[in-house]
C-alpha cells in the first residue's frame, strides 16, 4: 500500500492515515500529521459545503457506490463479528442503549473508497444497533461537498450547518463514530462531556485506539498524542476492544485501510474513580484549542 500522509487546510479537520504495510507481529501504528493540529473552533461556527454545486447525476452515482459499500460491509466477517449475540461488546451497547449515532470526520466519501466503507459501517450500525423510529444519525466533516450532503441525507443522516469542532455535549446516549481522527478531536469531545463525570457514561467512541495514543505519547512527549491530555487520562478507565479483534481483515480488500486501529471505547466511570487531573487537563485542552 502506498504511503499516505495527513493533509489539512484551515477549514479542514486533520485526519490520520496508515503508512505502508505492516509485517505480521509488528506493532501497529497510527500516523499523525507531523505539525501541531490546527486550531478547532471552541464555539460552533457557521459551515457550508466546500463545493456548493449540486449535480443530481453525481448524487445518484454516489448513492449507488455508497449502497454497494454497505452491501460489502454487511457481508464481511468484520461486521458479522459485531453482531455476535451475548458478546461483551453487544452487552455494553445494550446497556448504553444509544439513541443517536454521530459520524464525525468521515472525509470525502465521494473521492475515497475507505471513507465510503466507513460511511457504510455507520449506516449498518444505525440500522442494527439503534433500532426504533426515534433513533437518529448525523454526519459531518468540514470537507463535505453539497453532493455528499445530499447523498448523506438520502441515506438517512442529517448534516449540521455548524462546525462545533467535535465539542459536542450529549443530551442522550450517543455512539460517536470518528474514523481516523486526530487526537485533538477526541480530546475536544471528551472535554465537552468531562464534567460531571457521569456524563461520560452516556457516550461510546468508535475510533482510533486510545491505548495506541498512550503509547505514542510515551514515545514522543511533545507530539500531538501527548497534548491530548483527556484522551490519555481517559485511557486509565476506558474499556477498549478493537473492531478487527481477530486480526483477519484482508489487506487487499480496502477494509484494512478503512478500519485499521479502530476500537470501541466505553467509559467505566464510577464514584470510586478519581479524575484528579481533570481540572488541569481541561485547562490545557482549552488553551490548546
Amino acid at each position: 500500500m502506498a504511503a499516505a500522509a495527513a493533509v489539512a487546510t484551515p477549514a479542514d479537520w486533520t485526519v490520520v492515515r496508515r503508512r505502508g504495510r505492516r509485517r505480521q507481529g509488528d506493532a501497529p501504528a497510527i500516523v499523525s500529521h507531523p505539525d501541531s493540529p490546527l486550531p478547532l473552533p471552541v464555539t460552533p461556527v457557521p459551515w457550508s459545503p466546500s463545493d456548493p454545486s449540486l449535480d443530481p447525476a453525481r448524487v445518484s452515482r454516489l448513492l449507488d457506490r455508497a449502497r454497494a459499500a454497505i452491501s460489502r460491509v454487511e457481508a464481511s466477517r468484520l461486521y458479522r463479528r459485531l453482531l455476535l449475540p451475548n458478546s461483551p461488546l453487544r452487552r455494553r451497547l445494550a446497556s448504553l442503549a444509544p439513541a443517536r449515532l454521530s459520524l464525525l470526520g468521515v472525509g470525502s466519501f465521494e473521492s475515497s473508497p475507505a471513507a465510503r466503507l466507513q460511511l457504510a459501517l455507520a449506516a449498518l450500525l444505525r440500522r442494527d444497533l439503534l433500532p426504533g423510529a426515534s433513533a437518529t444519525a448525523d454526519l459531518f466533516d468540514p470537507v463535505l461537498s453539497a453532493v455528499e450532503c445530499a447523498a448523506a441525507v438520502a441515506l438517512g443522516f442529517t448534516v449540521p450547518s455548524l462546525n462545533d469542532g467535535c465539542r459536542r455535549c450529549v443530551a442522550e446516549p450517543t455512539l460517536f463514530y470518528m474514523p481516523h481522527c486526530e487526537a485533538a478531536l477526541y480530546d475536544a469531545l471528551l472535554a465537552a462531556n468531562w464534567e460531571p463525570r457521569a456524563q461520560l457514561r452516556r457516550i461510546c467512541v468508535l475510533g482510533n485506539s486510545f491505548r495506541r495514543y498512550a503509547l505514542q505519547a510515551e514515545e514522543n512527549r511533545s507530539g500531538p498524542a501527548a497534548k491530548a491530555k483527556l484522551v490519555l487520562e481517559a485511557e486509565r478507565f476506558v474499556w477498549e476492544e478493537r473492531v478487527d479483534e481477530a486480526n483477519d481483515v484482508d489487506e487487499e480488500d480496502g477494509f484494512a485501510r478503512a478500519f485499521n486501529e479502530t476500537s470501541w471505547h466505553f467509559f467505566e466511570v464510577g464514584d470510586h474513580i478519581g479524575l484528579e487531573i481533570s481540572s488541569e487537563a481541561l485547562s490545557f485542552e482549552k488553551l490548546s484549542l
